[in-house]
C-alpha cells in the first residue's frame, strides 16, 4: 500500500504540552503518525503531500475522556439499567461510542462489560471508534453504587452493565482474577456509595482499607492501575493508603488528603460537570458535616460551591487533573457533548484554559499510561488531531460541538466540515488502519 502523507494547514497548533502555542502552522501525517510540526516557514512538507487548508482553525490533541460507561443505557434510573434488553443496550452502546468520536473524543477509559468487546471489534477493524482502555465492570459491594438493590443479586451480577458485586478481601482477589481474564486493562472500584438511594449515600464508605489493598495488590501483580470512586473524606484517604493511581469525584477532599494525592502522583478525575450540572436534578445532596458554611441559599448550591472549592484546592496544590465526563446514561450524562461541558466547566471554575487543555489531552493520556502514542501533537505519536474553529485559549466556548470542524483518529476522519462533510458512514472503507 502506498504511503499517504497529509499537511494540515492551521492558524494555530497547541500541542497538548503546555508549550506556547505555534501560529502559522503545520502538521505532517505520514500513515497516520505526525511526523513533522511547526510553522510554515520551517517545516519541509513533503511534496507527495496532501494538503489539507484549515487555516481558519486551530488544532489541538483529540480530546481523553478518562470515565465513561458505555452500557447502552438510556435512562437514569438503575433498575432499567439491569433489565433493559442486552442486545438493545450493545446497539445503543455503538450509538454512545459514535457520539463520542463526533465530538471530537478519540481515546477513553471506559468501565462498562460492553466497553471490553467494543475495544476488540475496535482494535481488529470492525467497527471505527476512540481508542478504548477498558476496565470492564467495576467492583461494587453487595448493596453499593454499583447494585440495583431492589432486584435478585443474581440478576445483578448477571446483567449489570458496568459492575460486579463483590465483598471481602478474597471476592475482591478472585474479581480481579475474573476481570484480568475478561481482559480489563485497569480495575475500578466504587469505594463509596453514590447518593443513588438513601443506603448508598455519598458519605458512606464501602470498603475498609484491608479491601482496598486487597484490590490495588490484586491488580498490580497483573499490571493493571486502580481507578477508585471516592466521595467521602474517609474512604478517599484510604484508597490513597492502598496505592490507588487515579481518583475519580473527589468531591470531599482536605489539606492532607491533597498533600497525599500530589505526592504520590495520584490523578485527580473531578467529573465537575456533574455535579455542577444535571446530578441534582435527579438525587439530593448527601447531609455532609460542615455543609451548612459553604455559601448558598439552598444545600444544593452549598454542595456545588463546596464541590467548586475541593477542585480548585486539589489542582492549585500541584495535583494532576484529567477529565472525565462519567457519561453512563445518554438521556442523563450524553456523550461526547458532556465531555466538551466538563472542559468548559473546568475553565469557568477556575481552571486557566492551557492546563484545562492540558487536562483533556496529555494529563488524561498519561492516566491512562497511552501518553507513548496519544495524548500530544508531537512527532511520533498517533495523528489524534482535533481542528477548532475557535481557539480555545481565547473562550471557553471553542470546545462546543458546532465550532468542531475536523476530528481524526490515526487515518481516520470521523469529521470534516471543510468539504461539508459530518461523518463518514459506519463501514465505509475509509475509515483506514488504526494507529
Amino acid at each position: 500500500m502506498a504511503t499517504k502523507i497529509h499537511a494540515l494547514h492551521a492558524s494555530t497548533l497547541i500541542d497538548g504540552t503546555g508549550a506556547d502555542p505555534v501560529d502559522n502552522a503545520v502538521l505532517v501525517i505520514t500513515d497516520g503518525v505526525i511526523t513533522a510540526v511547526g510553522t510554515e516557514a520551517e517545516v519541509q512538507v513533503p511534496g507527495t503531500a496532501e494538503h489539507i487548508d484549515l487555516h481558519d482553525t486551530t488544532l489541538i490533541p483529540g480530546l481523553i475522556d478518562c470515565h465513561t460507561h458505555l452500557g447502552g443505557t438510556q435512562s437514569s434510573d438503575f433498575t432499567q439499567w439491569v433489565i433493559e434488553d442486552d442486545l438493545q443496550q450493545a446497539v445503543e452502546s455503538t450509538v454512545q461510542m459514535r457520539e463520542l468520536m463526533v465530538h471530537g473524543v478519540t481515546t477513553i477509559r471506559d468501565i462498562s462489560r460492553n466497553g471490553l468487546r467494543l475495544k476488540r471489534a475496535v482494535n481488529a477493524g470492525r467497527l471505527p471508534g476512540p481508542r478504548i482502555v477498558a476496565c470492564g465492570p467495576g467492583i461494587s459491594r453487595t448493596g453499593g453504587h454499583g447494585d440495583a438493590h431492589n432486584l435478585h443479586c443474581d440478576l445483578v451480577q448477571r446483567s449489570h452493565p458496568w459492575a460486579l458485586l463483590a465483598d471481602g478481601p478474597e471476592e475482591i482477589r478472585k474479581t480481579v482474577r475474573l476481570l484480568n481474564r475478561m481482559g480489563s486493562d485497569a480495575v475500578k472500584i466504587w469505594a463509596t456509595g453514590g447518593g443513588m438511594w438513601d443506603k448508598e449515600l455519598e458519605t458512606d464508605q464501602h470498603f475498609d482499607l484491608d479491601e482496598l489493598r486487597a484490590v490495588v495488590r490484586e491488580a498490580r501483580m497483573v499490571g493493571a492501575p486502580v481507578l477508585a470512586h471516592a466521595e467521602s473524606l474517609a474512604a478517599t484517604k484510604d484508597c490513597l493508603r492502598a496505592g490507588v493511581a487515579t481518583l475519580e469525584h473527589g468531591e470531599e477532599l482536605d489539606e492532607e488528603c491533597i498533600d497525599m494525592m500530589r505526592d504520590q502522583g495520584v490523578v485527580h478525575v473531578p467529573t465537575l460537570q456533574l455535579f455542577l450540572g444535571p446530578w441534582f436534578d435527579h438525587y439530593p445532596p448527601p447531609p455532609r458535616q460542615g455543609l451548612e458554611t459553604y455559601r448558598g441559599g439552598t444545600m444544593v448550591e452549598k454542595e456545588k460551591n463546596r464541590v467548586a472549592d475541593n477542585f480548585n484546592a486539589s489542582r492549585t496544590a500541584g495535583v494532576r487533573i484529567a477529565v472525565g465526563s462519567d457519561s453512563f446514561s445518554s438521556e442523563t450524562v450524553p456523550f461526547g457533548s458532556s465531555t466538551l461541558t466538563e472542559v468548559r466547566t473546568m475553565i469557568e471554575t477556575g481552571m486557566p484554559p492551557m492546563d484545562a487543555l492540558v487536562a483533556a489531552t496529555l494529563n488524561g493520556a498519561r492516566a491512562l499510561r497511552v501518553d507513548g502514542v496519544t495524548g500530544s501533537l508531537t512527532v511520533g505519536k498517533s495523528a489524534d488531531v482535533l481542528a477548532l474553529g475557535l481557539n480555545p485559549l481565547d473562550t471557553a466556548k471553542a470546545y462546543g460541538r458546532e465550532h468542531i470542524v475536523r476530528v481524526q483518529r490515526g487515518t481516520q476522519v470521523w469529521v470534516d466540515r471543510t468539504d461539508g462533510r459530518t461523518q463518514l458512514p459506519a463501514g465505509e472503507d475509509r475509515h483506514g488502519e488504526l494507529v
